[in-house]
Protein backbone atom coordinates (compact mmCIF):
# COMPACT_ATOMS: atom_id res chain seq x y z
CA UNK A 1 0.00 0.00 0.00
CA UNK A 2 1.75 3.16 -1.01
CA UNK A 3 0.93 6.48 0.98
CA UNK A 4 1.36 9.92 -0.01
CA UNK A 5 2.78 12.74 2.28
CA UNK A 6 2.62 16.68 1.78
CA UNK A 7 5.48 17.93 0.84
CA UNK A 8 6.64 21.40 2.58
CA UNK A 9 9.18 23.57 1.00
CA UNK A 10 10.62 26.32 2.71
CA UNK A 11 13.02 29.36 2.33
CA UNK A 12 16.61 28.84 0.85
CA UNK A 13 19.23 30.92 2.94
CA UNK A 14 19.78 32.75 -0.66
CA UNK A 15 16.03 33.42 -1.38
CA UNK A 16 15.85 35.06 2.12
CA UNK A 17 18.85 37.30 1.40
CA UNK A 18 17.49 38.11 -1.89
CA UNK A 19 14.02 39.55 -0.03
CA UNK A 20 15.54 41.13 2.89
CA UNK A 21 18.01 43.04 0.15
CA UNK A 22 14.89 43.99 -1.68
CA UNK A 23 12.89 45.59 1.09
CA UNK A 24 16.10 46.77 1.79
CA UNK A 25 15.84 49.01 -1.56
CA UNK A 26 12.60 49.63 -1.40
CA UNK A 27 13.31 51.26 2.09
CA UNK A 28 16.10 53.34 0.69
CA UNK A 29 14.07 54.22 -1.91
CA UNK A 30 10.95 55.65 0.05
CA UNK A 31 12.66 57.14 2.79
CA UNK A 32 14.14 60.40 0.83
CA UNK A 33 10.49 60.87 -0.73
CA UNK A 34 9.05 60.98 3.18
CA UNK A 35 11.95 63.16 4.30
CA UNK A 36 10.61 65.43 1.50
CA UNK A 37 7.05 65.24 2.38
CA UNK A 38 7.50 65.88 5.56
CA UNK A 39 10.21 69.07 4.81
CA UNK A 40 7.31 70.09 2.05
CA UNK A 41 4.77 70.19 5.10
CA UNK A 42 6.84 72.04 7.63
CA UNK A 43 7.59 74.47 4.71
CA UNK A 44 3.63 74.88 4.29
CA UNK A 45 3.12 75.28 8.31
CA UNK A 46 6.23 77.94 7.76
CA UNK A 47 4.03 79.75 5.57
CA UNK A 48 1.00 79.87 7.57
CA UNK A 49 2.89 81.11 10.38
CA UNK A 50 4.08 84.02 8.42
CA UNK A 51 1.00 84.90 6.98
CA UNK A 52 -1.04 85.01 10.42
CA UNK A 53 1.96 87.51 11.67
CA UNK A 54 1.59 89.51 8.54
CA UNK A 55 -2.07 89.72 9.04
CA UNK A 56 -1.68 90.77 12.42
CA UNK A 57 0.69 93.33 11.00
CA UNK A 58 -1.99 94.46 8.51
CA UNK A 59 -4.53 94.57 11.64
CA UNK A 60 -2.19 96.33 13.85
CA UNK A 61 -2.03 98.76 11.00
CA UNK A 62 -5.74 99.25 10.98
CA UNK A 63 -5.80 99.96 14.75
CA UNK A 64 -3.14 102.25 15.21
CA UNK A 65 -2.61 103.77 11.69
CA UNK A 66 0.80 102.29 11.22
CA UNK A 67 2.87 98.96 11.04
CA UNK A 68 4.21 98.02 14.62
CA UNK A 69 7.77 99.66 14.93
CA UNK A 70 11.07 97.38 14.63
CA UNK A 71 12.06 98.08 18.28
CA UNK A 72 10.73 101.71 20.30
CA UNK A 73 13.21 103.97 21.95
CA UNK A 74 13.64 107.22 22.93
CA UNK A 75 16.54 107.59 20.62
CA UNK A 76 15.69 109.75 17.55
CA UNK A 77 16.74 107.99 14.30
CA UNK A 78 19.74 110.22 13.82
CA UNK A 79 23.03 108.09 13.09
CA UNK A 80 24.90 109.68 16.18
CA UNK A 81 22.17 108.49 18.43
CA UNK A 82 22.32 104.50 17.77
CA UNK A 83 25.08 103.65 15.60
CA UNK A 84 27.69 104.82 17.31
CA UNK A 85 26.46 102.98 20.50
CA UNK A 86 28.97 100.86 22.13
CA UNK A 87 28.48 98.06 25.06
CA UNK A 88 28.44 100.38 28.28
CA UNK A 89 28.20 103.75 26.31
CA UNK A 90 24.79 104.48 28.11
CA UNK A 91 22.18 104.31 30.84
CA UNK A 92 18.95 102.42 31.67
CA UNK A 93 15.25 103.36 30.45
CA UNK A 94 15.84 103.97 26.44
CA UNK A 95 14.26 101.00 25.04
CA UNK A 96 11.24 99.05 24.85
CA UNK A 97 9.22 96.60 23.21
CA UNK A 98 9.97 95.57 19.33
CA UNK A 99 7.01 94.68 16.74
CA UNK A 100 6.88 90.93 18.30
CA UNK A 101 5.45 91.95 21.17
CA UNK A 102 3.47 94.90 19.70
CA UNK A 103 1.43 92.61 17.36
CA UNK A 104 0.60 90.07 20.53
CA UNK A 105 -2.91 90.96 20.81
CA UNK A 106 -3.37 90.35 17.24
CA UNK A 107 -2.11 86.59 17.10
CA UNK A 108 -4.63 85.70 19.78
CA UNK A 109 -2.02 86.78 22.41
CA UNK A 110 -4.19 89.83 24.37
CA UNK A 111 -2.97 87.85 27.88
CA UNK A 112 0.91 87.61 27.33
CA UNK A 113 0.83 91.34 25.66
CA UNK A 114 -1.43 92.45 29.01
CA UNK A 115 2.01 90.23 31.17
CA UNK A 116 4.55 93.05 30.00
CA UNK A 117 5.01 95.98 32.24
CA UNK A 118 5.71 98.25 28.93
CA UNK A 119 5.79 101.60 31.60
CA UNK A 120 8.29 100.02 33.54
CA UNK A 121 11.86 101.36 34.13
CA UNK A 122 13.11 99.52 31.55
CA UNK A 123 15.29 96.69 32.42
CA UNK A 124 18.94 95.78 30.49
CA UNK A 125 19.77 92.43 29.41
CA UNK A 126 22.37 92.09 32.24
CA UNK A 127 20.07 92.64 34.66
CA UNK A 128 17.27 90.28 33.49
CA UNK A 129 19.92 87.65 33.27
CA UNK A 130 21.87 88.68 36.88
CA UNK A 131 18.96 89.98 38.88
CA UNK A 132 15.61 87.71 39.47
CA UNK A 133 13.91 90.75 41.03
CA UNK A 134 14.91 93.24 38.06
CA UNK A 135 11.34 93.34 36.61
CA UNK A 136 9.03 90.13 37.53
CA UNK A 137 6.58 90.74 34.81
CA UNK A 138 9.00 90.94 32.44
CA UNK A 139 11.97 88.74 33.40
CA UNK A 140 8.84 86.12 33.05
CA UNK A 141 7.72 86.91 29.73
CA UNK A 142 11.43 86.85 28.42
CA UNK A 143 11.85 83.79 29.70
CA UNK A 144 8.80 82.14 28.10
CA UNK A 145 9.00 80.35 24.32
CA UNK A 146 6.24 81.23 21.58
CA UNK A 147 6.20 78.62 18.83
CA UNK A 148 4.23 81.47 16.19
CA UNK A 149 7.72 82.70 16.20
CA UNK A 150 9.57 79.65 15.14
CA UNK A 151 9.56 77.79 12.05
CA UNK A 152 9.04 73.89 12.16
CA UNK A 153 12.12 73.18 9.88
CA UNK A 154 14.57 74.87 12.53
CA UNK A 155 16.20 72.23 14.53
CA UNK A 156 17.21 74.62 17.38
CA UNK A 157 14.15 75.88 16.95
CA UNK A 158 11.93 74.54 20.33
CA UNK A 159 11.63 75.61 24.73
CA UNK A 160 15.22 75.14 25.13
CA UNK A 161 16.46 77.91 22.62
CA UNK A 162 13.23 80.28 22.78
CA UNK A 163 14.59 81.69 19.24
CA UNK A 164 12.42 83.34 17.19
CA UNK A 165 12.74 82.79 12.98
CA UNK A 166 11.03 85.51 11.45
CA UNK A 167 12.58 88.98 11.42
CA UNK A 168 11.23 92.97 10.15
CA UNK A 169 12.97 93.88 7.17
CA UNK A 170 14.23 97.10 7.89
CA UNK A 171 15.86 97.88 4.23
CA UNK A 172 18.24 96.94 1.29
CA UNK A 173 22.03 97.15 0.44
CA UNK A 174 22.84 100.92 1.39
CA UNK A 175 22.66 100.95 5.74
CA UNK A 176 21.30 104.12 7.21
CA UNK A 177 24.44 103.70 9.32
CA UNK A 178 26.81 100.85 10.63
CA UNK A 179 28.87 100.44 13.67
CA UNK A 180 31.18 97.99 15.11
CA UNK A 181 33.65 98.24 12.26
CA UNK A 182 30.50 99.42 9.65
CA UNK A 183 29.20 95.70 9.84
CA UNK A 184 26.26 95.72 11.94
CA UNK A 185 23.79 97.41 9.51
CA UNK A 186 20.49 99.97 10.75
CA UNK A 187 18.84 100.85 7.56
CA UNK A 188 15.51 102.51 7.46
CA UNK A 189 14.01 102.11 4.14
CA UNK A 190 12.53 99.07 4.40
CA UNK A 191 8.73 98.26 5.97
CA UNK A 192 10.50 97.63 9.76
CA UNK A 193 12.89 99.06 11.72
CA UNK A 194 14.15 100.90 14.82
CA UNK A 195 11.27 103.49 15.43
CA UNK A 196 9.37 102.92 12.57
CA UNK A 197 5.65 103.96 11.96
CA UNK A 198 5.09 103.57 8.05
CA UNK A 199 1.41 103.11 6.37
CA UNK A 200 0.68 101.26 3.39
CA UNK A 201 0.78 104.68 1.69
CA UNK A 202 4.93 104.35 2.17
CA UNK A 203 5.29 101.30 0.03
CA UNK A 204 5.36 103.11 -3.27
CA UNK A 205 7.02 100.12 -4.63
CA UNK A 206 3.39 98.35 -3.65
CA UNK A 207 2.72 96.56 -1.29
CA UNK A 208 3.06 93.33 -3.23
CA UNK A 209 6.54 94.21 -4.71
CA UNK A 210 8.19 94.78 -0.85
CA UNK A 211 9.42 92.66 1.97
CA UNK A 212 7.53 93.13 5.20
CA UNK A 213 9.00 89.68 7.29
CA UNK A 214 11.24 87.34 6.57
CA UNK A 215 12.66 84.35 8.05
CA UNK A 216 15.71 83.91 9.35
CA UNK A 217 18.40 81.18 11.14
CA UNK A 218 21.26 83.91 12.06
CA UNK A 219 20.19 84.43 15.92
CA UNK A 220 23.47 85.85 17.10
CA UNK A 221 23.03 82.94 20.24
CA UNK A 222 21.70 79.68 21.43
CA UNK A 223 22.35 80.00 24.83
CA UNK A 224 19.16 79.05 26.77
CA UNK A 225 19.45 81.62 29.03
CA UNK A 226 20.87 84.93 30.15
CA UNK A 227 21.58 87.43 27.16
CA UNK A 228 20.00 86.22 24.33
CA UNK A 229 18.22 89.18 22.72
CA UNK A 230 16.59 87.34 19.89
CA UNK A 231 14.34 85.55 22.46
CA UNK A 232 10.70 85.42 20.18
CA UNK A 233 8.42 87.54 23.07
CA UNK A 234 11.55 90.30 23.73
CA UNK A 235 10.80 93.06 25.09
CA UNK A 236 12.20 96.42 27.69
CA UNK A 237 15.84 95.80 26.51
CA UNK A 238 18.32 97.96 26.26
CA UNK A 239 19.83 96.19 23.12
CA UNK A 240 19.48 99.33 20.60
CA UNK A 241 20.28 101.92 23.29
CA UNK A 242 23.85 100.33 24.64
CA UNK A 243 24.76 98.14 22.10
CA UNK A 244 24.03 99.11 19.34
CA UNK A 245 22.36 95.90 17.39
CA UNK A 246 19.44 96.18 15.48
CA UNK A 247 16.70 93.48 17.62
CA UNK A 248 14.02 91.48 15.58
CA UNK A 249 15.07 93.02 12.18
CA UNK A 250 17.46 92.90 9.75
CA UNK A 251 18.71 94.27 6.22
CA UNK A 252 18.83 92.00 3.05
CA UNK A 253 21.93 93.00 2.22
CA UNK A 254 24.19 89.21 2.16
CA UNK A 255 22.49 86.89 0.20
CA UNK A 256 19.80 84.67 1.08
CA UNK A 257 21.54 81.30 3.15
CA UNK A 258 24.73 82.61 2.42
CA UNK A 259 26.18 82.11 5.27
CA UNK A 260 26.56 79.01 7.56
CA UNK A 261 23.58 78.35 9.95
CA UNK A 262 24.67 78.47 13.72
CA UNK A 263 24.86 74.99 16.00
CA UNK A 264 23.44 74.13 19.11
CA UNK A 265 25.46 76.66 21.80
CA UNK A 266 26.81 78.87 19.67
CA UNK A 267 25.71 81.21 17.17
CA UNK A 268 26.22 84.09 15.16
CA UNK A 269 27.99 87.10 15.77
CA UNK A 270 25.98 90.36 15.34
CA UNK A 271 27.01 91.15 11.97
CA UNK A 272 25.54 88.50 10.28
CA UNK A 273 22.29 88.32 12.24
CA UNK A 274 21.65 92.65 11.23
CA UNK A 275 21.96 91.74 7.41
CA UNK A 276 21.23 88.33 6.43
CA UNK A 277 18.44 86.09 5.76
CA UNK A 278 17.88 81.99 5.80
CA UNK A 279 16.06 79.21 6.72
CA UNK A 280 16.77 75.30 7.32
CA UNK A 281 14.01 74.71 3.93
CA UNK A 282 16.50 73.73 0.87
CA UNK A 283 17.59 76.26 -1.27
CA UNK A 284 15.82 79.50 0.26
CA UNK A 285 13.48 80.91 2.05
CA UNK A 286 10.30 82.63 2.74
CA UNK A 287 9.29 86.42 2.72
CA UNK A 288 5.83 87.78 3.87
CA UNK A 289 5.09 90.61 1.44
CA UNK A 290 3.48 93.86 2.49
CA UNK A 291 0.50 92.80 1.04
CA UNK A 292 0.37 89.82 3.40
CA UNK A 293 1.34 87.04 0.52
CA UNK A 294 3.97 85.15 1.47
CA UNK A 295 6.81 83.84 -1.31
CA UNK A 296 9.35 81.20 -1.49
CA UNK A 297 12.75 82.96 -2.77
CA UNK A 298 15.68 81.39 -3.79
CA UNK A 299 19.39 81.55 -2.46
CA UNK A 300 20.17 82.37 -6.27
CA UNK A 301 17.97 84.87 -7.15
CA UNK A 302 19.36 87.89 -8.39
CA UNK A 303 21.25 89.99 -5.42
CA UNK A 304 20.08 93.54 -6.65
CA UNK A 305 16.47 92.58 -7.33
CA UNK A 306 16.66 90.84 -3.92
CA UNK A 307 17.72 93.82 -1.97
CA UNK A 308 15.24 95.94 -4.58
CA UNK A 309 12.11 94.25 -2.95
CA UNK A 310 13.28 95.30 0.34
CA UNK A 311 12.94 99.10 -0.21
CA UNK A 312 9.50 100.59 0.18
CA UNK A 313 9.87 103.13 -2.49
CA UNK A 314 12.98 103.24 -4.42
CA UNK A 315 11.12 103.13 -7.42
CA UNK A 316 12.49 100.27 -9.16
CA UNK A 317 10.31 97.77 -11.45
CA UNK A 318 10.68 94.26 -9.93
CA UNK A 319 7.53 92.58 -11.58
CA UNK A 320 8.77 88.75 -12.04
CA UNK A 321 10.50 88.62 -9.29
CA UNK A 322 11.99 85.15 -9.30
CA UNK A 323 9.83 83.56 -5.75
CA UNK A 324 8.44 80.03 -5.99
Amino acid sequence: MTHSYPRHRGFTLVELLVVIAIIGVLIALLLPAVQQAREAARRMSCQNKMKQLALAMHNYHDTFGSFASGGISDLSTQASNFCSKTVGSGGLGFSQAPWTVLILPFIEEGPRYDAFDLGAGIISIQDIAAHGNANAANRTEWFRNNDKYQCPSDPYSNEATRTNNYYGVQGGETPFCTNSGGNRFWNKDGMIYHNSGTKFRDATDGSSNVFLLGETNYQPTLESNTSDPQYSTWASSDWPRDYGIPSQVASASLPINSQDPPVPGGGHVFDVASRTFGSYHPGGCQFAMADASVHFFAETMDLTTYRTLAKRSDGLPVGGFGSN
